[in-house]
């Protein structure tokens, strides 16, 4: 008899003449049934011999699909028990709610945390002025902060600002989002009243999955992109948001008429 545990794993099989690894197979498989819930934090994984016999794999394969889970902070070993679900909570986020994510976060019990990776001065993107409808030699600020939850890679935000309009801009000013709303609204009369917002499925680039902590590629992501404009309708802010797949859960509550 198989375990509830174990079946809730083998509602999916794999397959020995598809040209992924099994191991890769088995990991997808796992992962799969975490981020759906069927197997929630806390919950032991099958053991090692129970994976082998039940999809016919060595101990070798279900050990290096383990370290996939692993080095994705999905799967954790504890000494003289097993694997399992590391209890990292999934973030969830309101795309219908306030537009601060901060709040958002901190409302729903988790920590918030901020580092900024980039500043840039001068720079230029032909893209970022067509959607912010400037002329393409537009000069921009760009900024590039790591946002985190409960001390875990969260999402890449990416800021594009007009150069000419926000000159006094700088680095300090990013080290939190309250302080560079604050500065927006104090210093430059900017207050945000409304946010256009874009989603796109992407595939992390090494460097973006490094960031975020997400070890094994090729790896799935969702871009955001947010048009931020002012009180006069005149679009002001760029920025794009870089989510791995299995940190955030991105929420519409819609209500029936």
């Amino acid at each position: 008899m198989l375990s509830c545990l174990e079946s809730l794993v083998l509602t999916k099989t794999i397959s020995k003449t598809d040209p992924v690894p099994l191991y890769s197979q088995l990991a997808r498989l796992i992962e799969d049934e975490i981020s759906c819930g069927k197997l929630a934090p806390g919950d032991a994984l099958p053991t090692e011999r129970e994976l082998c016999e039940a999809y016919e794999v060595s101990r070798v394969t279900v050990r290096e699909a383990i370290a996939v889970l692993k080095r994705k902070e999905l799967v954790e070993t504890r000494r003289g028990s097993g694997n399992y679900v590391t209890k990292h909570e999934t973030v969830n986020r309101d795309l219908l709610g306030v537009h601060n994510f901060d709040l958002q976060i901190e409302a729903s019990g988790h920590t918030n945390q901020l580092n900024l990776l980039e500043f840039e001065e001068d720079t230029q993107s032909r893209y970022v002025a067509e959607v912010l409808g400037v002329p393409a030699d537009t000069s921009f600020i760009k900024v590039v902060r790591l946002r985190s939850a409960d001390d875990i890679p969260l999402f890449i935000e990416t800021i594009y600002l007009s150069r000419s309009r926000f000159s006094g801009l700088v680095a300090d000013d990013f080290l939190s989002t309250k302080l560079f709303s604050k500065k927006l609204l104090e210093e430059y009369k900017t207050e945000i009243s409304e946010i256009t917002l874009m989603l796109d499925p992407v595939l992390l680039r090494e460097n973006e999955a490094a960031v975020l902590h997400v070890s094994e590629l090729p790896a799935a992501g969702l871009l955001n992109e947010r048009i931020s404009f002012d009180t006069h309708n005149n679009p002001v802010v760029f920025s794009q948001w870089l989510f791995s797949r299995h940190r955030c859960r991105h929420l519409l509550k819609i209500k029936a008429k």
